[in-house]
C-alpha cells in the first residue's frame, strides 16, 4: 500500500511566561488586565463569596461579644456679648466672646476643678450605678479625687467647628451612667459660673464702695481749694474780668486802628500840600490871585525890560509892585501849609493816647491771666476729681443695679438623652471592616488557588504557551444553561450535539473540520488524530462529537477506536462483541464486517474487541498505515481516538500515522508541563501536530474572558430557528 501521507510543517511549541496580571509578554502588556481579573474573581467567585459571608459573620460574632460603650452628649453655647441688665460701653467691650475664648473654655470644662464640682454636685462618689460602671469590683464609696479622675477619665470636650458651640461627651458601659455625668459635668460648670461671677460681683460692690469714699474726700479737697484761690485773688468771676478786658483791648485797638489812619491821611495831606503846588494852596482864591498880580508884573517888567532902562520911574515901580506881589504870595503860602502840619500834629497826638491807653488795658488783662492760670489749674483738679467720683458712682449703680441677674456665659442647649446604641463598637465600622477583611482574604485565596493553578486558561495563553493555533474551544454543556443535558452518561456529549445541531456547542465542533476544510476543495487532511497529554480530557467524546457533527452536513466519516486500554469509544457506543480494529490488522475480519452504523447521525465507527485488544504491537505496525490510506478512498473525514501521549507508548506512533493530530487540552486541569512534555514526544515521533481543542470550558467564564462560545451562544440566543438539514 502506498503509506505516502501529506505533512504540514508544525510550529515548534514555546513557553511564554505569564506576567503578573495574567496578559503574556508575548503580547501588548498592561499594568492592571481587567478581564483577566475579572476571570479570576468569576472562577472562584463561590469561593470567594463564602470566605467574604464567613469573615462577615465571625466579625459581627465578636461585635456581639465586644464591650459596648455609650456616649451622652451635651451641647453648650457661648454667649457672644455680657449679659447685664444696665450696660456700658466699657463693659459690652471688655466681654466680647472670641474664639481664643471658646478654646479656652473648653480647656476649663476639662480642668480637674470641673470635675470635681461635678462630683460634690451630684456625689457620684457615692451612687451606686457610677460605681457600678466604673467600678464593678467594689461598692464602696470613693473619694472625691478617686471619684473626680475616673469623670476625667470617660469625658471629652471639643468645639463644633468654627461655631461658639461646645460639645461635650462622656462614655461608659452604662446608657443611664452617660447621661448622668454629662448633664452633672456641664451643670457644675454652669452652676460655677454663676456662683464665681456673684462671688466676684460682691468683692466688686466692696471694693466701689471703699474706693468711692476716698474720691469723694479728693473732690471736697479740691473744690475747697478752688474757692480758697479765688477769695485770696480777688476774682469773683475770673471768665466775666477776662471779658471786660479782652472788650477794652479790643475797642482800643480799634481806636488805634482809626487814629492811625487820621494821623497817615494828614501827613499824607501835609506832604501833598508842601511848597507853592499844594493842592490846599492851588485851591485858595487869594493865593490864585496873587499869582496872577505876579504874573502880569512879570509880563510888564519884561516889556519894560525892552525898553526903558534900569532907573527908569516906570520900570522901578513896576520892580517895586512885583516884589511886593511876591512877597503877600508866599506869605499867603506859608500860611496855608502851616494849617495842613497842625492836622497832623493833632493826628499824631491822638495815635499816642490810645496806644498809651492800650498798654495799660493790656497790663490788666495779663495779670487778670496769670491769676486765671493757677484757677483754672484747681478748677480741672477739681473737674478731675468730680469725673472720677462720677465714674465710680456709676458703676457703683450698675453693680448695685445687677445684683443677683448673674448667669453663665455658657447655655445648655441640649442636655444628654440616655444614648440607645451603643457609640462603640460601631457596628458599621464592624460591618465594613470585616466586608474589607473578607475581600481582601478572598481575593489573596483567589490568588493563591491562580499562583497554584498550572492549566490552561485561554485560547490566547494556550496559543502563547504552545506556539501552536487553537482549532476550537469546546464549552462544558453543563454550563450552558440545558436543561435536558444528561451529565455523566458515555453518549451525553454526542447524543447533545445529535439532538442540538443549532447550540453553541454544535458550532464549536463544526468549526473543527470547517478549519480542515472537511468535505471542501483544498482539504487540508483526511486522518485526523485525536489524543491528550493524559486521561480523562475529553479526547473520546470530542472525536465522537466531530464524527457525529461532519456525518450530520453530509461528510463521509469513519471513527476508529485506537485506544486499546480504554477503549472509550467502543463502550460509549455499547460495541465490542463482534471484530474490531485488531481483528481486521490481524486480517481476521474484513473492514466491512468490522464498521457499525451510528444511527443517530450516519457515522461508522470502527471500534475494538473487548475480548481480544491487547495486542498493542500491531496498532502501530505498517498495516494501520495501510488501512488508513485504504480508508481514505471511501470517507471524507476519518477521526482516531488515540490513547493519550504521554502514559501510551503506540499512541505517538499512531499519531504519526495520521494527516494532521489535534492535541485535547482540559481547560484549567491540563498542567502546562505534562502539555509541554505531550508537545515535546509527539514531535519526536514526527506527529504534525495540527493544532489544540480546548474542552470544557465554563461557558461563564468563557463569556467574561471574551472566547469565542461568548459570541456563539449571544448569536443562537438570539436566533433560535434551527438549522437545515
Amino acid at each position: 500500500m502506498n503509506l505516502g501521507v501529506q505533512h504540514f510543517e508544525a510550529q515548534q511549541p514555546y513557553e511564554a511566561k505569564p506576567s503578573p496580571t495574567g496578559q503574556a509578554h508575548g503580547g501588548g502588556e498592561k499594568f492592571i488586565d481587567l478581564a483577566w481579573l475579572t476571570a479570576l474573581i468569576w472562577r472562584h467567585k463561590w469561593l470567594m463569596l463564602g470566605l467574604v459571608g464567613g469573615i462577615v459573620a465571625l466579625t459581627m460574632i465578636a461585635y456581639l461579644f465586644a464591650e459596648k460603650v455609650y456616649e451622652a452628649n451635651v451641647i453648650l453655647a457661648l454667649d457672644r456679648s455680657e449679659q447685664q441688665i444696665v450696660r456700658t460701653a466699657q463693659t459690652n467691650r471688655d466681654n466680647v466672646i472670641d474664639s481664643p475664648a471658646v478654646d479656652t473654655e473648653v480647656q476649663v470644662l476639662l480642668s480637674p476643678e470641673i470635675a470635681r464640682n461635678a462630683v460634690i454636685r451630684s456625689r457620684l462618689n457615692t451612687d451606686a450605678a457610677f460605681l457600678k460602671a466604673k467600678v464593678p469590683d467594689t461598692t464602696a464609696p470613693l473619694s472625691v479625687e478617686a471619684a473626680t479622675n475616673l469623670v476625667r477619665s470617660g469625658l471629652k470636650v471639643e468645639r463644633k467647628g468654627l461655631s461658639y458651640a461646645i460639645n461635650l461627651r462622656y462614655k461608659s458601659n452604662d446608657p443611664e451612667v452617660s447621661a448622668m455625668v454629662a448633664n452633672a459635668v456641664a451643670d457644675a460648670y454652669v452652676g460655677g459660673q454663676v456662683q464665681a461671677a456673684q462671688t466676684a460681683r460682691g468683692s466688686d460692690i466692696q471694693m466701689l464702695r471703699s474706693r468711692l469714699d476716698q474720691l469723694r474726700g479728693d473732690v471736697l479737697r479740691a473744690e475747697a481749694a478752688v474757692a480758697q484761690y479765688r477769695a485770696r485773688a480777688d476774682l469773683v468771676s475770673i471768665s466775666d474780668d477776662d471779658t471786660i478786658a479782652q472788650q477794652e483791648l479790643s475797642t482800643l485797638n480799634t481806636e488805634l486802628a482809626a487814629a492811625k489812619a487820621d494821623l497817615a491821611a494828614a501827613q499824607g495831606r501835609a506832604s501833598a500840600n508842601a511848597g507853592e503846588n499844594g493842592s490846599v494852596v492851588n485851591s485858595s482864591p487869594v493865593i490864585s490871585d496873587l499869582r496872577r498880580q505876579v504874573a502880569t508884573l512879570e509880563q510888564k517888567l519884561a516889556e519894560q525890560t525892552s525898553s526903558l532902562g534900569p532907573a527908569h520911574p516906570d520900570r522901578v515901580r513896576t520892580e517895586a509892585n512885583l516884589a511886593a506881589a511876591r512877597t503877600a504870595l508866599q506869605r499867603e503860602v506859608a500860611r496855608a501849609s502851616s494849617g495842613v502840619g497842625q492836622d497832623v500834629r493833632v493826628a499824631s497826638q491822638r495815635v499816642g493816647a490810645i496806644q498809651g491807653a492800650i498798654g495799660g488795658a493790656r497790663g490788666r488783662l495779663l495779670a487778670g491771666n496769670n491769676a486765671s492760670v493757677r484757677l483754672a489749674e484747681l478748677e480741672r483738679v477739681a473737674e478731675s476729681s468730680r469725673q472720677l467720683y462720677q465714674t465710680f458712682l456709676d458703676r457703683y449703680r450698675v453693680q448695685l443695679a445687677t445684683r443677683g441677674t448673674e448667669k453663665s456665659k455658657a447655655d445648655i442647649i441640649s442636655r444628654a438623652q440616655t444614648p440607645r446604641l451603643p457609640s462603640s463598637p460601631d457596628i458599621l465600622v464592624y460591618m465594613i471592616g470585616g466586608l474589607a477583611i473578607g475581600i481582601v482574604a478572598a481575593v489573596g485565596l483567589a490568588l493563591a488557588l491562580e499562583w497554584r493553578e498550572n492549566g490552561i486558561r485561554t485560547r490566547t495563553e494556550a496559543e502563547e504557551f504552545t506556539g501552536l493555533k487553537v482549532i476550537s474551544s469546546l464549552p462544558d454543556i453543563a454550563t450552558m444553561d440545558e436543561p435536558d443535558f444528561r451529565k455523566g452518561e458515555p453518549l451525553s456529549v454526542p447524543d447533545f450535539l445529535a439532538t442540538h445541531r443549532e447550540s453553541p456547542f454544535a458550532e464549536t465542533v463544526r468549526s473543527i473540520w470547517t478549519a480542515l476544510r472537511i468535505g471542501q476543495k483544498g482539504q487540508l487532511a483526511k486522518t485526523v488524530g485525536l489524543t491528550s497529554s493524559i486521561p480523562d480530557e475529553g479526547k473520546t467524546s470530542t472525536a465522537m462529537a466531530l464524527v457525529r457533527s461532519a456525518a450530520l452536513a453530509g461528510r463521509r466519516t469513519l471513527l476508529i477506536d485506537c485506544d486499546l486500554r480504554r477503549m472509550g469509544t467502543t463502550h460509549a457506543f455499547g460495541l465490542g462483541e463482534g471484530p474490531g480494529l485488531v481483528e481486521v490488522l490481524s486480517g481476521l475480519s474484513t473492514l466491512k464486517e468490522a464498521v457499525v452504523v451510528d444511527q443517530s447521525s450516519g457515522a461508522h465507527v470502527l471500534p475494538l474487541n473487548t475480548t481480544n485488544s491487547n495486542n498493542f504491537d500491531i496498532v502501530q505496525s505498517d498495516m494501520t498505515a495501510a488501512l488508513l490510506d485504504h480508508c481514505k478512498a471511501f470517507y471524507d473525514l476519518i477521526v482516531l481516538d488515540i490513547a493519550p501521549a504521554i502514559p501510551v507508548a503506540e499512541a505517538r506512533a499512531v499519531a504519526a500515522m495520521a494527516d494532521v493530530v489535534l492535541l485535547v487540552v482540559r481547560w484549567r486541569t491540563t498542567p502546562k508541563p505534562l502539555l509541554k512534555t505531550a508537545l515535546r514526544e509527539l514531535h519526536r515521533a514526527d506527529a504534525n501536530i495540527f493544532g489544540l481543542v480546548l474542552t470544557q470550558v465554563d461557558a461563564r467564564s468563557a463569556a467574561v474572558l471574551g472566547e469565542d462560545m461568548a459570541y456563539y451562544q449571544y448569536y443562537y440566543a438570539r436566533d433560535k430557528a434551527p438549522l437545515p438539514v
